[in-house]
């Protein structure tokens, strides 16, 4: 007999693999937007062959921040909704299926709006990857039934509880027990030395940063791990379950880092952090 072995693996690209979106600000001045997509496309393909996926098959949602509609009138406020698909509630998920990637050679080509892409071990070798530089990405899999939601939490969606609503998502999809979530999170910008002047505008439910901001000699240090260790908890997953990378974004010189950007050149881009299935053929022992 053969058995199928799944295994859920993460990557992260470093600085050596190259920038990993299309913004023109971080290619050479002067390139078009198709020497562009060919440069990412070839990156893409190349981390791919590193890391053991398909790098035509990189799924990345469409995430928008919440618009500010403060002295709009109605009209605008309307094209601000619909600019930002803010008809979609926080936490928003879609699953991929076989029949929504169908037909495209490069799923960069498939825009899905959402906070929240999950996939499932039918669909191997497939990434979901989100392009970040300080910001952590989540990743909540159901371990039983081997499937694995990523999503992008920076700042202002940990205030939004985005961490809470993956779990929430999880197990609307799945019949998940508490004891079969596992949290990993990708590197991030370490409280340490993830600091502003103030505290950020896009702190807004401090119920969420409840011990997660301290002042220290006129900066205010930023704790996104406790912000959304505490959500994570709240939603009963276990401590034990909960794994954040230990690589600092900000000070590891094979990242890119918004922090660091502006004094270092080389630390201005994005770096994939993301996740696939893949799948092996091993002997079943009989008893």
């Amino acid at each position: 007999m053969v058995n199928v072995k799944v295994n859920l693996n993460y990557f992260n690209s470093t600085i050596l693999d190259g920038n990993m979106n299309t913004a023109p600000r971080f290619y050479k001045e002067g390139m078009t937007r198709e020497e562009i997509k060919k440069d990412f496309t070839e990156r893409r393909i190349k981390l791919g062959e590193q890391y053991g996926f398909d790098g035509l098959k990189i799924l990345t949602p469409i995430q928008k921040s919440r618009p500010n509609l403060e002295d709009k009138s109605e009209e605008e406020k309307q094209v601000l909704l619909d600019k930002y698909h803010s008809k979609y509630p926080d936490g928003y998920y879609v699953r991929i299926t076989e029949d929504m990637i169908e037909g495209y050679e490069d799923l960069y080509d498939l825009d899905i709006y959402s906070d929240i892409l999950m996939i499932g071990k039918e669909l191997p070798k497939i990434a979901l990857a989100y392009p970040v530089a300080d910001c952590p990405v989540l990743f909540v899999e159901d371990t039983k039934n081997n499937v694995v939601a990523m999503a992008h939490c920076g700042g202002e969606y940990i205030d939004r509880c985005l961490p809470s609503q993956m779990i929430d998502a999880i197990r609307s999809e799945t019949d998940v027990k508490v004891e079969d979530i596992s949290v990993t999170v990708g590197p991030y910008a370490h409280k340490e030395n993830f600091t502003y002047n103030g505290i950020p505008k896009w702190v807004q439910n401090f119920n969420v940063w409840s011990r997660a901001l301290e002042n220290k000699s006129g900066y205010m240090h930023i704790d996104m791990e406790m912000a959304i260790r505490n959500q994570l908890l709240k939603q009963g997953v276990d401590a034990y379950n909960i794994h954040f990378s230990e690589l600092d974004t900000i000070t590891d010189p094979r990242f890119y880092s918004n922090n660091r950007a502006s004094i270092d050149k080389e630390k201005s881009g994005r770096f994939y952090s993301g996740c696939f299935y893949s799948q092996c053929k091993e002997k079943c022992k009989t008893l």
